[in-house]
């Protein structure tokens, strides 16, 4: 009696083992850390036009879930969702452009100094990951949460420039315990303002970046 009580109780535990073996190969954090740079294309009426940006940095908080698939490393295969929250700093050189009063067109589109700027983004890309062997591509929305500009330390407060949701491509590999990333965002469709029947403002934002990542 008392052995097969032994023999039950450690196949509990090994069957709890494996359980939690299988639920931790489906469910993974990580963190990611990179480096990009964003691209800003403000056609006609705006404040800033043409802005392009020098390289940047991102951290991002990501989680990995298996939905379907078999194995890992090599062997492993599968199809996985991959949420995340990005934060990104870069500065954008672009030059400033000023709104004409209404009525008063001879003035659209007036363009002066160039200007520095810095963008500061929150992103919630939510990914569909296809991994075959150890390398990974990725499709997805991307949520933008925040999109701040600011000259010289002063937030600027401007018509928003980005669009909503836009989305992200990419690929990553897993070598040595880390995940390499390159991926590009951009949006489905520029955003448009019109201002008491003058010229319409278009603005998109286009942005790509490479990191490095952490699975726990």
């Amino acid at each position: 009696m008392k052995r097969v009580l032994l023999v039950a109780l450690a196949t509990m535990l090994l069957g709890g083992g494996g359980a939690e073996q299988a639920m931790a190969q489906k469910f993974e954090l990580g963190v990611r850390a990179g480096v990009g740079s964003q691209n800003m294309n403000v056609e006609s009426l705006g404040l800033f036009m043409n802005g392009k940006a020098r390289l940047g940095w991102n951290v991002a908080a990501v989680t990995r879930i298996r939905l379907i698939g078999f194995g890992d490393g090599i062997l492993g295969a599968g199809l996985f969702f991959q949420p995340e929250v990005v934060y990104s700093q870069s500065s954008i050189k672009g030059n400033h452009s000023v709104f004409s009063p209404a009525g008063d067109a001879a003035s659209t589109g007036t363009v002066g100094p160039s200007a520095k700027l810095r963008m500061k983004t929150v992103d919630v890309p939510l990914m569909l990951s296809l991994k075959v062997s150890l390398v990974r591509v990725q499709a997805g929305p991307v949520i933008n949460l925040m999109n701040n500009l600011s000259e010289d330390g002063k937030k600027l407060e401007l018509l928003p420039l980005r669009a909503p949701v836009g989305y992200a491509l990419g690929a990553s590999a897993d070598l040595f315990g880390l995940t390499l990333d390159a991926r590009y965002h951009g949006e489905f469709k520029k955003l448009k303002y019109t201002q008491s029947g003058l010229e319409e403002f278009k603005s998109s934002l286009s942005s790509w970046s490479i990191g490095v990542g952490i699975m726990f």
